[in-house]
């Protein structure tokens, strides 16, 4: 399945995309089966029972609303957490200079403010002049638990998404030079809009394998990133272990994987983002994302 979440900013509604071109909505779908899912999160939980719904023979009409006369939102409007990962490809950490990959995931959080819809602007925040992207498949936590083992965590997933985690690098730095306690890892990463999320949320049984999946991002028409989600240090289900760890899952939290290479950044000379440029990232077995760059007012 694929499901989705449209209507206005702050008041998207769970839907589900039965072809290329209608969404069902869940809400009167759900109700009228006894259950109540007033948005992702609760859909989420209600996946096992939603797999078995008569989707495909809901008739057009009323009930149904065209794709293209709806905004899509963020598939999860809500999120938990989410939780990010650093340096999980070892292409991205060769184009720093590291050799040595980390021995345990290096995790961040991102506030749940900075979620966006696959087709919303990613304003530029006064603050910075080296704004970056950073394609990343996103995993979203269908089945809550706290220490999941390491062979059971694929059950626990919900679905899957694309993610850009936005980074205005010279923020994220910090005072870094002076001493690394003084980088502004949370503040570099989580301002609104900096975390665009679509185009629907894919569940295990329609996406696959997620080590198969292929990344691609493009600014502006040019191939920036092209990587394997198989080049990943710590697979998905060393990820959800991982993070169970020290915090407990609910359905709706987010994780972001981590990136190829291939961003602004490291680029020679580097390749920052400005007002006008837009970015599109596709995630095979998923779709694509398609946001533009806009200067904040």
């Amino acid at each position: 399945m694929k499901l989705v979440s449209f209507g206005p900013v702050g008041a998207e509604q769970p839907g589900l995309l039965r072809d290329e071109e209608t969404i069902v909505p869940l809400g009167p779908l759900l109700a009228a089966h006894g259950v109540a899912a007033p948005d992702m999160n609760a859909v989420l939980g209600l996946l096992p029972a939603l797999a078995g719904r008569p989707h495909a023979r809901v008739p057009d009409g009323p009930a149904t609303v065209p794709l293209a006369a709806t905004r899509l939102g963020p598939p999860v409007p809500r999120p938990g957490a989410v939780i990010a990962v650093g340096g999980n490809y070892r292409d991205h950490l060769a184009q720093f200079g590291e050799s040595t990959a980390p021995t345990r995931p290096v995790l961040f959080p991102k506030p749940g403010t900075s979620v966006t819809g696959p087709r919303d602007d990613i304003v530029v925040p006064h603050e910075t002049a080296m704004l970056d992207y950073e394609c990343e498949l996103g995993v979203v936590i269908g089945r809550g638990g706290r220490r999941i083992p390491r062979a059971e965590a694929l059950d626990h997933v919900g679905g899957y998404l694309i993610a850009n985690d936005v980074t205005a690098r010279d923020v994220f730095l910090g005072e870094s030079a002076i001493s690394p306690l003084y980088m502004q890892v949370l503040r570099g990463k989580g301002y609104d809009s900096f975390c665009p999320t679509g185009p629907w949320l894919v569940t295990p049984d329609e996406f696959g394998d997620p080590a198969a999946a292929r990344l691609r991002t493009w600014v502006n028409g040019e191939l920036r990133q092209d990587g394997s989600a198989a080049d990943m240090i710590f697979a998905v289900a060393d990820l959800i272990a991982s993070v169970s760890e020290f915090c407990t899952l609910r359905p709706g939290d987010i994780i972001l994987t981590g990136s190829p290479a291939g961003i602004g950044f490291t680029m020679q000379p580097p390749q920052f983002l400005v007002d006008g440029d837009e970015v599109r990232m596709e995630i095979t077995g998923i779709g694509e994302i398609v946001n533009t760059i806009r200067a904040e007012k």
